[in-house]
C-alpha cells in the first residue's frame, strides 16, 4: 500500500499521516515504523527499508516527509546528485505488500511531467489536503480555541487571531497554544501583541505606505520585521513584484480594460486589481521604472556584499520619493 499526501497545510499533513499509522498498526515501535526526511536521506536508502520484510510483524509503515523532488520548483538540495530515482520507480511498480509507504510534501505545485509524480498518481492513494475556505476557517478557529483549548477569548480577538494566521493551520495552532498559556482572558490587544501579522501583509503595508508618501510608517514596519530576522532581499523581491504588478495594471487600465478583464489577464483576483487601481493615477510610470531599477541595484549590491543590507534597505525606504 502506498499513500501520497500533499498540500500547503503541514499540520494537516502530519495529522493525516498519524491517522494512517494508527489505523495500520496496533502499536508503534522502532521495528514496525520508520520515519525519514526526504530532503536529508537518499531515496535508495528508504526504498531499501521499505522493501525489507518486517521482522516479527505482519505490517510495517515507512513515512517519508519533505519529498522535495516531487515539487514543480525543487530548489537546490545537497543530496540531489546522489539520488537514485530508478530505485523508487522500480519500487512503485512492484511495492512490498507488507509495507505501507507514506510519501508527503508540503506543496500544491507538483512536477506533473515527472515519471515519479505520474506513477504516484496511478499507483498510490493520492490525498490532497485542501485549503479551508473563509467560513470553514472561522469555524475551525473558534472550535480549536474554545472547544479544544478551553480559552476565554473575546470575539474580536478570535477574529484577529484567525486573520493573522491566514488559514495556516500549523501557524494558528502554535499561536493559539501560546496565547492559552499567556493569560486566562485573551483580548484583542493581547493578540496584536503576541501574534505577528503574515509577512506578505506586512510587505504589502510597506508598499502602500511608500505609495502614499508615509515613508516613516514603512520604515517602522521594517524595523519591527527585523526582530524576526526577515531578510531585506526577500522584502526587495516582494516589493519589486508589487511595483511590477502596479505597472501592468496601470498599462492595462489605460487600454480601458475592466477590473475583471485585467484580473483574468494577470491571473490575480479582481479585488486586488481594484486596490491597485486606486494608486495608478497617483504615481508616474517614471517613478515605477526608477523604483524597479533601484530595487534591482539594491538586491545586486546586497548579494555581492558591497553594502550593509539593513542600512541600505532603510535608506531606500527613507529616500523613496513618489513623482
Amino acid at each position: 500500500m502506498i499513500y501520497f499526501i500533499f498540500g500547503l497545510q503541514s499540520a494537516s499533513i502530519k495529522a493525516r499521516i498519524k491517522k494512517i499509522v494508527k489505523q495500520s498498526l496496533e502499536f508503534v515501535d522502532e521495528i514496525n515504523f520508520g520515519k525519514f526526511d526526504g530532503s536529508q536521506v537518499n531515496v535508495q536508502d528508504w526504498v531499501d527499508e521499505a522493501a525489507f520484510m518486517p521482522l516479527g510483524y505482519d505490517k510495517k509503515v515507512i513515512s517519508v516527509e519533505n519529498c522535495y523532488f516531487l515539487k514543480k520548483i525543487k530548489g537546490k538540495n545537497k543530496i540531489e546528485s546522489d539520488q537514485d530515482y530508478s530505485k523508487l520507480i522500480e519500487y512503485l511498480e512492484h511495492p512490498n505488500d507488507s509495507t505501507i509507504l507514506i510519501m508527503s510534501v508540503v506543496s500544491n505545485e507538483l512536477d506533473e511531467k515527472s515519471e515519479l509524480v505520474k506513477l504516484l498518481r496511478s499507483k498510490s492513494n493520492v490525498i490532497q489536503i485542501a485549503e479551508p475556505d473563509k467560513n470553514q476557517w472561522k469555524d475551525y478557529v473558534r472550535m480549536y480555541c474554545i472547544d479544544h483549548l478551553k480559552m476565554n477569548i473575546d470575539k474580536d480577538a478570535l477574529i484577529e487571531l484567525g486573520d493573522r494566521t491566514a488559514t495556516d493551520v500549523a501557524l494558528f495552532q502554535n499561536n493559539a497554544k501560546k496565547l492559552a498559556l499567556y493569560k486566562d482572558h485573551i483580548t484583542y490587544d493581547d493578540v496584536c501583541l503576541m501574534v505577528q501579522r503574515p509577512l506578505e501583509e506586512n510587505v504589502f503595508q510597506i508598499f502602500n505606505h511608500l505609495i502614499n508618501g508615509h515613508n516613516r510608517d514603512a520604515l517602522s514596519i521594517f524595523r519591527d520585521l527585523r526582530v524576526t530576522n526577515t531578510e531585506p532581499v526577500y522584502l526587495i523581491s516582494v516589493l519589486a513584484n508589487q511595483f511590477r504588478l502596479l505597472q501592468q495594471v496601470k498599462f492595462l487600465a489605460s487600454k480601458k480594460m475592466s477590473d475583471d478583464e485585467i484580473a483574468k489577464e494577470l491571473g490575480i483576483k479582481p479585488v486586488r486589481v481594484t486596490i491597485l487601481k486606486k494608486n495608478i493615477y497617483t504615481i508616474s510610470e517614471k517613478t515605477i521604472r526608477n523604483t524597479l531599477e533601484q530595487l534591482f541595484e539594491l538586491d545586486s549590491n546586497i548579494k555581492s556584499g558591497t553594502i550593509d543590507r539593513l542600512y541600505a534597505f532603510e535608506m531606500f525606504l527613507i529616500n523613496f520619493i513618489k513623482e
